[in-house]
């Protein structure tokens, strides 16, 4: 019975785009349009798509921004540069793991490490878990250059956090978990 259901939904999936485009053909046909409309159109829909499946296998700036969040709940600093960074795709489950190297200004540094080692819910100096990502983002580094890190624990959340800061006051790691 649950095959059929999720057959029917990922046919109601499909066909959902397939009869906007049938009748946005049908609107057009009645404007009589020239062939520029239609390349311009269909140029626009394969730029959106290809920036979308862009995005979807790299990840910009702004998702590593957010794996920060999730591991520290703090906002990023302003002076936060991403210098380094990998993730897994997705599997079915949703399951990925997400690791960068982030390059803060000193002040920033300082501030944000003030910050987790006075906050109670941070687990200070966790042990890491390795993983394929992470050994690529610390391919040039080694796990002796962290000088302090921490995680947390994410109620009702199976995640693996972890932040580690590099003993140059400038570098911080960001490794994030989802089993």
């Amino acid at each position: 019975m649950s095959m059929l259901l999720a057959l029917l939904i990922l046919l109601f999936i499909l066909s959902v785009p397939v009869l906007v485009g049938y009748f946005f053909y049908k609107w057009i046909k009645t404007k009589k349009c020239k062939w520029l409309v239609w390349f311009i159109l269909l140029t626009t829909i394969l730029i959106f798509l290809s920036y979308e499946i862009y995005t979807a296998i790299y990840p910009t700036d702004s998702f590593y921004f957010d794996e920060f969040k999730k591991v520290t709940s703090l906002d990023i600093p302003k002076s936060a540069e991403v210098i380094d960074k990998t993730v897994s795709y997705p599997d079915f489950h949703g399951d990925y793991t997400s690791c960068s190297i982030i390059k803060l200004s000193k002040a920033d540094y300082t501030m944000l490490l003030d910050t987790l080692d006075h906050n109670k819910s941070m687990l200070k100096n966790p042990e890491i878990v390795g993983s394929k990502e992470l050994g690529e983002v610390m391919i040039a580094r080694k796990a002796s250059d962290i000088k302090r890190s921490f995680s947390r624990d994410i109620p009702d959340k199976d995640y693996d956090t972890y932040i580690g800061f590099f003993k140059d006051g400038e570098h911080i790691l960001v490794y994030f978990v989802n089993p």
